[in-house]
């Protein structure tokens, strides 16, 4: 006799087993698409929807679902400006452990910003070689919780809730008295967290602001700007897991709108536990002042500067070639169009012989990597226009230096100024 598939009865093993795999399943839409294959197994589920539902939403979201399920039950209530302790409570799965479509909604939303924002977290913070979480189970819950707890304020007491807060015609006294009672109810909210998980709040708030000054024009640097822009105030206060949107993207949706930090700026460094090679030291100079995470390689020069940030890559050229007439709008079209990463790495295939000690594997600081990228830009670029099919012309004697190439197109066009000066003096570094 050949091996037949048998159908699934409704014995109690194989609707254990059915339902047992329900259960495990990663995420909603592996549920849709399990129900859907057959009507035994849709009615395995029909036995335990809430469970099974339960069961899924765990797996999606981890050890963090109750934090966010209060945000995204707190904000479709429209819970706006109210005191703490007449908001959903993080119990309120024990309390309502039933989850309908809409929060089921909400949590596949919220939940993708979340895990895209913890790897970036990850690769920025703790791990800068791997751009997938690397986090332990430990700090990917603290991760989460206090990206939760952040968000939960954002839509509790955050840009919606504040125009909620007071009547368009209202009076200078009423708009001041309202803003007194919005800082008592957030002083109210962060009160009822514990130290550490202000510590971790402070943090996931830290690492926004930075991911949203990168977006500005911040480049080279894990560190922030001193004092705090009206977008990343702005967007903290609107919807903070939208933050990874930016940082794909940009900031195109941010308008002005000024708020205050959310927490007083500390050093203390919460939510990770180890840090990845925290004691690397740069390839070419050995400098211990710069380690670890402020390190630039491979593997995380994609992250080294958004599209805000081109002309200050523009201002690493050497001499004056930056603001030559015949070519520098080409030359930012290509800045514009090459990927960090593509860019740095396409220098490497242009190494002068002063760098045959340098590798592209190697871990490099901020200042050793601008030097090299200072040195090589102008020759990348040269690259690129040949591999475009231009004809370049003779070089100009004062090379990159030449200060007539920034003010006569003719000259400009004439000759080729992405080469090394042979006569002339060399104006001031840009650096």
């Amino acid at each position: 006799m050949g091996n037949t598939v048998q159908p699934m009865h409704s014995s109690f093993a194989n609707a254990d087993l059915v339902e047992c795999v329900l259960t495990s399943l990663p995420d909603f839409h592996c549920l849709a698409s399990t129900i859907l294959t057959s009507k035994a197994i849709h009615n395995v589920f029909q036995q335990h929807p809430r469970s099974v539902v339960r069961s899924v939403a765990y797996n999606l979201v981890g050890p963090a679902l109750p934090q966010a399920l209060r945000v995204v039950r707190c904000q479709n209530a429209q819970l706006y400006y109210k005191p703490v302790g007449e908001l959903l409570g993080e119990d309120d799965i024990q309390k309502n452990p039933v989850l309908s479509s809409e929060d089921i909604t909400s949590l596949v939303a919220i939940s993708t910003s979340v895990q895209e924002l913890e790897s970036l977290f990850s690769w920025r913070m703790k791990d800068r070689r791997l751009k997938t979480s690397q986090l332990s189970l430990a700090e990917s819950t603290r991760f989460q919780k206090a990206m939760y707890r952040l968000c939960l304020f954002s839509a509790v007491y955050g840009r919606y809730a504040y125009e909620s807060a007071f009547e368009p015609d209202s009076d200078q006294e009423e708009i001041d008295s309202a803003l007194e009672e919005a800082k008592a109810l957030r002083k109210g909210f962060f009160g009822s967290f514990s130290t550490p998980e202000l510590r971790d709040i402070q943090r996931i708030e830290t690492f926004l602001r930075g991911i949203i000054a990168r977006a500005e024009g911040v480049c080279f640097t894990t560190i922030l700007p001193a004092s705090y822009s009206p977008e990343s105030s702005f967007l903290l206060y609107r919807a903070p897991h939208n933050v990874i949107d930016v940082y794909k993207g940009g900031l195109g949706c941010i308008t002005e709108w000024k708020e205050p930090p959310l927490l007083p700026v500390n050093k203390k460094q919460p939510i990770i536990d180890e840090i990845i090679g925290e004691h690397d030291r740069c390839s070419q100079c050995q400098s211990d002042t710069v380690q670890g995470l402020d390190l630039w390689g491979p593997s995380n020069w994609s992250y080294l500067w958004g599209t805000a940030a081109l002309h200050l890559i523009a201002q690493l050229l050497k001499g004056y070639v930056s603001a030559n007439l015949a070519d520098r709008s080409h030359f930012m079209t290509v800045l514009r169009e090459t990927p960090a990463e593509e860019l740095v790495g396409g220098l490497f295939d242009y190494k002068t012989p002063a760098y045959n000690t340098w590798n592209k594997a190697d871990w490099l600081c901020k200042q050793c990597l601008e030097k090299f990228m200072r040195d090589h830009l102008h020759i990348w670029y040269l690259g690129q226009k040949v591999k475009r099919g231009d004809v370049i012309p003779g070089n100009c004697w004062y090379g990159y230096n030449c200060r007539t190439q920034t003010h006569k197109l003719a000259h400009a066009q004439k000759l080729n100024h992405w080469c090394e000066p042979i006569t002339g003096d060399a104006p001031p570094t840009n650096f």
